[in-house]
């Protein structure tokens, strides 16, 4: 009896297996070997680097990624040492704030800072936040000090504060003890921090495309302009390799800093670092944090509102009750709604159902497939949108795999982007789980799915639902692979978006708002449960 238990348990674990290779073989590492092979060749290489402007792009993606990822990792310092360092009304609402930049669609964000602009009439002046390098870095900052917030709050904990203490009381200024004792004990997690900022600027698309426009490009919008608008699929390809090359680098990078920062998890400190703060720094700070993070959103709104008689929810009414005009119709915004929640949902189940699968790979006994399981599976979490779009639309397009104009190809992209997170947040929870108690329930000829159901669910279902619940919202917001393979027909969210803010006019720009608005709103509510679950760490990221 106990050797069928285990042939059948066996049998299930090795489908599960299969049906997951063939999943990654056939939408990720195909269509991105498609991309190597189109642009692994010499001569390739040297006809994309002679044109003047993929070096200005290339130049640019590195100098706004890097000045982006230094102003966050700053920025970030100075928040999360306001919430380690004090206490204050509201700290716990604040710190859930500072998590919402990092989930909300990167069209959010953009339109967010055009409306600032809008607001603030900036157009024309040095500080103008549209088409100019300033939008671009100021967006980033936005949207990547909210990671590097929650990287260095886990990582403060770390720092040996008796050591400050001591050397605040041997009268040393504070200036000194921060470069001489704290600043050294931060490294690998100010490092981690800054490799990821650096990492998701320098695959930015959604805001380079819209804050940015024809002048400023980077490696990311030139992939997408030369694949969609040019149709020079070779030199699309290069810059894909190119890309790959750099996002390994960071991924690597990042993943030696978080390990370090694992093995220094039990030198944390067990004092209470609370210095006494004065009620008007205290109001100061949380103000601070308040505007940083919710004052674009909050002009979003307004925008939203603003119409030429005035404030109304004028340009709510058009995308739900009067987009039967033909003069909206084109957009379909109704439908964009109703097709993202969908697409949305089937991609939460799809990133749920495989990473769960890579997750119990990734927790293997055997230490060999583990570690290959690692680099094997987590490999989409470094993938762009945009690369993996490009790579689905120039492979699968012949014969049995011709599936650029199904319109589930959509979900299974947005579902692929989401896999690794889901994966690296269920592995953490596995693992607590007590291997002795499975063998128990085999022997005793309990079959796989009641194991699971029965022992393993009970104590990862916040994890699942955690990871779910941010796939969700990342398929929501997904621009970069949508943009290939969605159809005008069927419109997305962020794609109506873009279209609206590329038409003239106070209605169509009212209506980019409005939608932004909402998607903005629906994101927030996918957080919020995030941050309820208690199960999403940094380090999942």
């Amino acid at each position: 009896m106990k050797s069928r238990v285990f042939t059948r348990s066996n049998r299930a674990n090795a489908i599960a297996t299969l049906a997951l290779l063939a999943f990654y073989l056939i939408f990720f590492f195909y269509p991105i070997g498609k991309i190597l092979s189109m642009g692994f060749s010499l001569s390739s290489f040297e006809q994309t680097f002679t044109s003047v402007s993929v070096r200005k792009a290339l130049w640019f993606t590195i100098w706004q990624a890097t000045v982006s990822a230094a102003l966050s990792v700053a920025i970030g310092l100075c928040i999360s040492s306001v919430f380690v360092k004090s206490e204050f009304r509201f700290k716990r609402l604040l710190e859930g704030l500072t998590f919402i930049p990092f989930v909300m669609p990167t069209v959010v964000v953009a339109s967010a800072f055009i409306s600032v602009n809008e607001l603030l009439k900036l157009d024309g002046t040095p500080l103008n936040l549209q088409g100019s390098a300033l939008g671009i870095i100021v967006a980033h900052i936005f949207f990547n000090t909210s990671i590097v917030v929650r990287t260095l709050t886990s990582t403060w904990p770390m720092i040996d504060f008796e050591s400050e203490q001591a050397a605040q009381t041997l009268g040393a200024s504070k200036l000194r003890i921060f470069f001489q004792i704290t600043l050294p004990q931060l490294k690998s997690g100010l490092m981690s921090a800054g490799s990821l900022a650096f990492l998701f600027t320098f695959t930015s698309f959604g805001v380079i495309l819209i804050l940015g426009g024809l002048g400023k490009t980077t490696i990311e919008t030139e992939i997408w302009r030369y694949a969609t608008q040019r149709t020079e699929f070779e030199t699309a390809a290069v810059l894909g390799i190119v890309q790959l090359l750099v996002v390994v680098a960071m991924l690597t990078l990042n993943n030696k800093f978080l390990t370090t920062d694992s093995r220094n998890t039990n030198l944390r400190s067990n004092v209470q670092y609370a210095h006494p703060v004065s009620k008007f720094r205290k109001s100061a700070n949380s103000l601070f944090i308040l505007m940083f993070f919710g004052f674009p959103f909050l002009v979003l709104l307004e925008r939203s509102l603003s119409t030429p008689t005035g404030h109304s929810f004028l340009y709510y009414k058009q995308i739900f009750w009067e987009n039967s005009n033909e003069r909206f119709a084109i957009f379909g915004t109704r439908k964009a709604i109703l097709n993202s929640l969908i697409w949305g949902s089937l991609a939460m189940v799809i990133a749920t159902v495989v990473g769960l699968i890579a997750a119990y790979l990734l927790t293997s006994k055997s230490k060999s497939i583990s570690q290959y399981a690692g680099v094997f599976l987590l490999l989409p979490l470094g993938a762009s949108g945009v690369l993996l779009g490009f790579g689905i639309l120039v492979s699968l397009n012949t014969g049995l795999f011709d599936f650029r104009s199904e319109w589930w190809i959509v979900p299974v992209a947005q579902g692929l982007l989401g896999v690794g997170i889901v994966a690296r947040i269920s592995s953490n929870a596995i693992k607590k789980i007590d291997p002795t108690i499975r063998h128990a329930a085999s022997t005793l000829g309990a079959s796989s799915l009641l194991i699971w159901r029965k022992i393993d669910y009970p104590i990862i279902a916040k994890a699942v639902i955690a990871g779910s619940a941010f796939s969700f919202a990342l398929a929501l917001g997904e621009f970069g692979a949508t943009s290939f393979l969605v159809r005008p027909q069927r419109p997305t969210i962020p794609t109506t978006i873009f279209n609206l803010l590329g038409r003239p006019g106070s209605s169509t720009f009212g209506q980019a708002m409005a939608l932004s608005v909402i998607l903005a709103v629906i994101t927030w509510f996918v957080v919020s449960l995030l941050d309820r679950s208690g199960s999403l760490s940094t380090n999942d990221f």
